[in-house]
């Protein structure tokens, strides 16, 4: 991969690919009506099925939200177990993100907003239009969204709630929010990074003039990466050399990790420079580790048979065996012993 980026491990999987979600440790991916763990080694760790097939899945930390046909389910990340009963909507739901603080929060295919707590259980409903994509938070209680019409919207969810329309401007696509950025892309085709607020932009810079047909794109520790319509990953803003076939699903830890997966089920799992570095200064330390606790059993061998060998009396292989640990004083001694007929 461009950029030193490395595949660790891939997995071909049975299937279709709706919906994968990067951890720090690991990856979610579902194929068809199954939501499967894989950890950072590349190892299978539980499997759940679900009667439809699921579209989204997004991470918390410690629980993961499945949507899955008209429903939305709760699983716990470490075991796969189901959290609480699950709920549905008619239509289902199109989108979801967690909460600050916790929660979770869902926009359905209507006009509706559902709020829900840690364990699934709903809370409140809100009714601000129909939602086309949750972006993400500004803080616990501002909401970024972008509407059915292409506008962005700042939703407030706390006391009274409230909504309004952050410019006048229409966006055909926009990112999630991830470290107070997103990318969004104007009518025209231009791709766009922003650092929004309740009532604007704190900025917004055009990083390509058009010809680009996002899909995708997730936020790693050296910048944007953006899977687009033909399948292709390419770093935002564009550098010679630095795309390449990837297929319809990219997600990030936002550091120093991303998936991405074909349709037909080719999950690959890539690591940065950075992570690559530091994992091979840990397995360098292992190495020596291990030497030097070989190195101590070996000696420790030594020792006690050079103890063996002197008090049977065999002397003169003492004095090698402690030669060879470099114990110059029992080598010393022992020649006294011999000087003097013992």
């Amino acid at each position: 991969m461009a950029g030193d980026w490395r595949v660790s491990w891939s997995h071909q999987l049975e299937g279709k690919v709706g919906a994968i979600a990067t951890l720090n440790d690991g990856v979610l991916i579902a194929t068809g009506g199954i939501v499967r763990l894989i950890n950072d080694l590349g190892d299978f760790i539980w499997k759940r099925t679900f009667q439809f097939d699921v579209y989204r899945l997004v991470s918390n930390g410690t629980s993961v939200a499945v949507l899955s046909g008209p429903g939305f389910h709760l699983l716990d990340i470490r075991t796969g177990n189901p959290l609480g009963e699950g709920r549905s909507v008619g239509g289902g739901f199109r989108d979801c993100l967690p909460r600050p603080g916790g929660g979770w929060l869902l926009a359905d295919r209507g006009d509706h907003i559902h709020m829900f707590n840690r364990e699934g259980r709903g809370i409140s409903r809100l009714r601000p239009g129909r939602i086309r994509k949750l972006i993400g938070w500004l803080d616990r209680e501002h909401l970024i969204a972008i509407n059915d019409d292409g506008h962005l919207i700042c939703l407030r969810l706390f006391g009274e709630n409230s909504q309004r329309i952050i410019e006048d401007r229409r966006w055909s696509w926009a990112s999630r929010l991830t470290n107070g950025k997103l990318l969004v892309q104007s009518v025209d085709g231009a791709i766009l990074e922003g650092v929004p607020n309740p009532f604007g932009w704190d900025s917004l810079e055009q990083l390509i003039e058009s010809g680009v047909d996002p899909l995708e794109a997730a936020m790693t520790g050296d910048g944007w990466w953006m899977l687009t319509m033909d399948g292709v990953l390419d770093r935002i803003p564009p550098t010679e050399g630095e795309s390449w076939p990837a297929g319809v699903h990219i997600s990030s830890n936002d550091s120093d990790i991303i998936t991405t997966a074909t349709r037909d089920g080719l999950i690959r799992w890539w690591e940065s420079p950075k992570l690559i570095s530091k994992r091979d200064l840990f397995l360098r330390k292992l190495v020596t580790e291990e030497r030097q606790r070989i190195d101590w059993e070996q000696r420790q061998v030594i020792f006690e048979a050079a103890r063996d060998a002197e008090e049977n009396g065999l002397l003169t292989r003492a004095i090698e065996l402690y030669n060879t640990l470099g114990r110059q004083e029992d080598v010393r001694r022992i020649l006294a012993i011999k000087e003097a007929g013992g």
